[in-house]
């Protein structure tokens, strides 16, 4: 998800593998139908939740609109970026989204779930540390399958790394009011 953030430490990118056409659209922009959207936006999570879902196209600030009402609370997407990312959040991790999205200096919100059943990319500097924006030391790192508790936590008094790891988990933008927790775990493997 390519879009800045003032007053971080670090930048974000949060890019996932492109969902839709491989044609470069200008960001927060798709031409698929309504029918290829939806489809596309369910991929973020398992269909016993994106099949219930909200589905909304979200612009680059953040702002939304209903392309299909849910019934189960949660809310599926395209990520306003370059490559059209799937995720899937519940209430709480949706304003998550819509506050970095608009460029809020921190969410209005914490503890919410997110799914990101397609992977992601980020970005990090030479040292193994993951940053918001690419720079000249930075390269882009693919994730698999994973989900997300989006409320800050700090390394230092949860023993949580900051880095990702053999153990599947770790903060991603630790020391900022975006630090989240990753659970590198395909969320369709999740059973109810």
């Amino acid at each position: 998800m390519k879009l800045t953030h003032p007053g971080a430490v670090a930048a974000l990118v949060l890019l996932l593998p492109a969902a839709l056409s491989a044609q470069a659209q200008p960001a927060g922009q798709t031409k698929e139908t309504e029918a290829e959207f939806i489809k596309a936006a369910e991929a973020g999570a398992p269909e016993r939740i994106s099949g219930q879902a909200t589905i909304l196209r979200m612009e680059p600030q953040g702002k939304t609109t209903v392309v299909r009402q849910g019934s189960n609370g949660f809310t599926c997407t395209l990520l306003p970026d370059e490559v059209h990312t799937p995720v899937c959040a519940d209430q709480k991790g949706l304003s998550w989204f819509k506050a970095f999205a608009a460029n809020e200096p921190k969410p209005s919100t914490t503890g919410g779930v997110a799914y990101m059943a397609k992977g992601s990319e980020h970005y990090e500097e030479s040292d193994g540390r993951i940053v918001m924006h690419p720079g000249n030391s930075t390269k882009t790192v693919k994730e698999p399958p994973h989900w997300m508790v989006l409320t800050p936590l700090d390394t230092a008094t949860t023993g949580i790394p900051a880095r990702p790891n053999a153990g599947g988990s770790y903060i991603m933008f630790a020391g900022t009011p975006y630090a989240h927790l990753m659970i590198h775990q395909d969320p369709k493997m999740l059973k109810p």
